[in-house]
């Protein structure tokens, strides 16, 4: 079994303060750490325009990346691997528009997921219908949406990169859209969009219950189903049949909020301990890089510093 741990790499700064929590709050888990090889891998992540998971993600479906910019994979990705399938796929790339909520501060904006928000099906069926009238007089097309997502076709001349919201959610949202020189018309539909969506009595009436409504829109994608070298339907399969994917972790990483990160490292221990005699690799996965867990040998083991873990685990690119 490979278990991957997302969220599991604090950042930099965190990192060295963690390494004196572990062997408390997750004594299985730094045992792991003292008896395997890490292999890092590190990401540009301007570069690839998505998380290292994502880029996991894609590797497994067999993704050819023809410009090194993978996040243009994910919108095949996620359309075919969508709980409702769209009833027609434009004839060249494929584009997703996912909602999700700005926050602002005083300083900076931060982006919540769709996947936090809990939003229901019959509030962004409403959200979409609507935005959908804003595409009339762009050079874009609204194709179809579901409750999760709406297929968008950006045309065929169309190749501007576009990161995923989930690498948008990682650190200040105004760091990630000051980097972006994003085409004319879609910077205007975009702010139209977002607007809407302020005003919308979905998200008033979701305020008024003290949610976050859900203020923001995103496109992303870009690449055609060839560019995948084997039906995706039987990567879902093989991946859920052989992966476990621990994501505990997940979202107080991504927000940094490391007191919540620390307190949910014992139940993350308890999941490694129940399966530690089926793990045959461990992908710890973080902000910028996958470390590839492997066990040591019997006689590497006995004479191994179990202290070297904190070396990679602190390190920073």
């Amino acid at each position: 079994m490979e278990i991957i741990i997302l969220g599991a790499l604090p950042h930099t700064t965190m990192a060295k303060e963690s390494e004196a929590y572990l062997p408390k709050q997750a004594p299985h888990f730094t045992r792991l750490l003292q008896t395997h090889s890490a292999s890092t891998q590190w990401f540009d992540l301007e570069s690839i325009g998505c998380t290292p998971y994502e880029y996991y993600q894609l590797q497994k479906a067999h993704y050819q990346h023809l410009d090194g910019y993978c996040a243009k994979g994910l919108g095949i990705l996620y359309a075919y691997h969508s709980s409702q399938h769209f009833n027609t796929y434009p004839s060249e790339n494929i584009y997703l528009m996912e909602l999700s909520h700005a926050e602002m501060g005083l300083n900076n904006a931060s982006l919540f997921l769709y996947d936090e928000l809990g939003a229901q099906q019959s509030e962004t069926l409403q959200l979409f219908d609507t935005v959908k009238s804003l595409f009339e007089q762009t050079p874009f097309t609204f194709l179809d949406h579901n409750h999760r997502y709406a297929l968008i076709d950006m045309g065929a001349n169309f190749n501007h990169p576009l990161p995923s919201p989930s690498l948008l959610a990682t650190g200040n949202l105004n760091d990630w859209y000051r980097q972006l020189s994003l085409p004319r018309e879609l910077r205007a539909l975009l702010n139209e969009v977002q607007m809407t969506l302020f005003n919308h009595p979905v998200n008033q009436a979701r305020e008024q219950k003290r949610l976050k409504p859900l203020n923001h829109a995103w496109i992303y994608g870009g690449a055609q189903l060839n560019h995948f070298m084997q039906p995706l339907s039987n990567t879902e399969k093989h991946q859920n049949t052989q992966t476990l994917i621990i994501d505990k972790l997940y979202l107080p990483h991504l927000h940094q909020d490391w007191g919540t990160w620390l307190a949910t490292l014992p139940s993350i221990d308890e999941q490694l301990n129940s399966h530690q005699k089926e793990i045959e690799q461990i992908q710890l996965i973080g902000f910028d890089r996958i470390v590839t867990l492997t066990p040591d040998s019997w006689v590497k083991s006995i004479f191994n510093n179990k202290n070297n873990w904190k070396q990679w685990w602190s390190l920073s690119k």
